[in-house]
């Protein structure tokens, strides 16, 4: 509290005083940061990447696999699977489908999208708890 001239005690609003704001601010800068890394995506990864996203914002509901403690990796499989079949046509040749550079791709950015998703799940949590 700060003594002010004939108003008594007031309170301060500084950064260091609501740390709420300061949490919200370095979220704000660290989701920027992974829009721009994942605009530098080459075009397919960026296409296969909008099909995640659109997998993932299904699942973002409290009590969702997506969130367990240890996901299933079968869940994870099974979202990849829908992923390849919406995309195989940038498959050149006929390959195994767990063999393919292109579903290994996909396997790649699935997770690295669920653990986005998964970090920013746990600060909204602690920050709102």
């Amino acid at each position: 509290m700060a003594v002010r001239e004939g108003l008594g005690d007031l309170p301060v609003f500084d950064a260091d005083v609501l740390p709420g704001r300061r949490n919200i601010m370095q979220e704000e800068i660290e989701e920027d940061d992974y829009q721009y890394i994942t605009k530098m995506y080459p075009s397919v990864a960026r296409e296969i990447l909008e099909f995640i996203e659109d997998s993932c914002d299904r699942l973002e509901y409290d009590g969702s696999m997506m969130f367990d403690q240890y996901m299933d990796r079968t869940g994870m499989l099974t979202m990849a699977d829908r992923v390849y079949d919406k995309v195989k046509y940038h498959e050149k040749e006929e390959v195994m489908k767990k063999d393919s550079m292109l579903y290994q791709m996909i396997l790649v950015l699935l997770g690295g999208e669920i653990c986005h998703r998964r970090c920013r799940y746990r600060r909204k949590k602690r920050m709102f708890s």
